[in-house]
C-alpha cells in the first residue's frame, strides 16, 4: 500500500494527519469488501501488516491500531491448483477492459526482455474489478515464480 510506503521511506510529519486527510479514499477498497463500519479497520490492520517490513506499527505513528484475531488476518495458503482453476474461470467472465489489463499484466510475466515494464498501477473506483483482475494474474505469476504484490492505494 503507497500510505505504509510513504510512511516508511518519506518525510511525513504528520501522519495522523495524512491518515485523515485520506482515509475515505484509502479505505474505499475495504468498505466495499466488507462495510462501512468495519472497512476503516481492515484497512488498518493491512497498513499494520505492511508497515512491519518498516519496522513500524500503526501504534508508532500515532494511527487508531485494531484489534483483529490472527485467524481473521491470516493470508489463506496460496493453492495453485485451486487458484489457477478459478483463474481460468474467471478468465471467461472479464469485460474487454479487464481482459485487456490482463493481456499486458501477463504479457510482462512471459516477456523476459530487460526493456520490458514489470511494474504496472492498477487504478480504479471501488467496485471496478481490481480484485477481479488480481485473482486472474496472482496465480499465473505464481507458477512463473515471479513476485505479484497486490497495492491497494489512493
Amino acid at each position: 500500500m503507497l500510505f505504509a510506503m510513504i510512511c516508511g521511506f518519506g518525510e511525513v510529519e504528520d501522519v495522523p494527519d495524512l491518515w485523515v486527510q485520506h482515509q475515505v479514499s484509502l479505505c474505499e477498497d475495504f468498505v466495499h469488501r466488507y462495510s462501512e463500519q468495519t472497512g476503516p479497520h481492515y484497512a488498518l490492520a493491512d497498513i499494520e501488516e505492511l508497515l512491519t517490513s518498516y519496522n513500524l506499527s500503526l501504534q508508532k505513528l500515532h494511527l487508531p491500531t485494531v484489534d483483529f484475531p490472527a485467524s481473521v488476518l491470516e493470508r489463506a495458503n496460496f493453492d495453485v491448483v485451486e487458484e489457477q482453476a478459478k483463474a481460468n474461470s474467471y478468465t471467461m467472465q472479464l469485460n474487454s477492459e479487464q481482459r485487456n489489463v490482463v493481456e499486458i499484466l501477463l504479457s510482462a510475466v512471459y516477456n523476459n526482455a530487460a526493456d520490458t515494464p514489470k511494474c504496472y498501477f492498477l487504478d480504479g473506483s471501488a467496485g471496478t474489478g481490481k480484485t477481479f483482475v488480481h485473482s486472474v494474474v496472482a496465480p499465473k505469476c505464481e507458477i512463473f515464480n515471479c513476485v505479484y504484490e497486490e497495492v491497494f492505494c489512493d
